[in-house]
């Protein structure tokens, strides 16, 4: 009789398991904890989102609109922690949306941000290389962060023309520290023209005085 009742139980269990999906509430509450930025780029954490379901979860929350944006960016640095091909498309499908971030500037510069995870890649950089004419200042300097930090050559370009019409002071940091980390000769090239111009003092001194 009690094997039988073991037997008649397990069926039950599989099925109430089958029953219940992971949803973008579940994740909230995982991910509502002071230590969150610990907690998400820990790989025993982050991995078990690499299946389908909980993967769901994820994009839903990063792209949720009214969605308290504070939870939204948690969502997309998971994003970026996944490394996934699927993380990466959905937030550049997130980058590209016009109207992802209009209800806080920010998120968006968390997407660029999340994007710089990710392997060196052509189509990466043809995206991303936007961001460096985006209004927001945030998403300029989290933009030429990321390219820094992918390190491909064609991004040289795209940051030497930026600097030369950009205003921010953070977004020039942002693309010098950029180009030092690509270490390319038209990268170094420019950083020695940028330091014998005695117009950019301000911005040699952010560096001790020397690019």
């Amino acid at each position: 009789m009690k094997n039988f009742l073991i037997l008649l139980f397990i069926p039950l269990l599989l099925i109430s398991t089958n029953l219940y999906a992971y949803s973008m509430d579940d994740l909230l509450k995982e991910l509502d904890v002071p230590n969150w930025q610990e907690k998400i780029s820990n790989p025993v954490f982050f991995e078990k989102f690499k299946s389908p379901e909980k993967f769901k979860a994820v994009v839903e929350l990063a792209d949720a609109r009214g969605y308290d944006w504070r939870y939204r960016i948690r969502a997309i640095r998971m994003l970026g922690y996944l490394k996934t091909p699927q993380a990466q498309e959905a937030l550049l499908v997130m980058f590209q949306d016009h109207f992802f971030h209009h209800e806080c500037p920010s998120l968006k510069s968390y997407v660029a941000e999340s994007l710089g995870d990710f392997p060196p890649a052509r189509r990466l950089l043809e995206v991303l290389k936007e961001g460096l004419k985006d209004p927001e200042v945030l998403v300029r300097e989290a933009t030429a962060k990321s390219l820094g930090r992918i390190k491909m050559l064609e991004s040289v370009k795209y940051l030497t023309e930026a600097f030369k019409t950009e205003k921010s002071l953070a977004v020039k940091i942002a693309i010098v520290n950029a180009l030092r980390s690509i270490e390319s000769p038209e990268a170094r090239s420019f950083l020695k023209l940028i330091a014998s111009d005695g117009n950019h003092r301000e911005l040699i001194d952010a560096f001790g005085g020397s690019l």
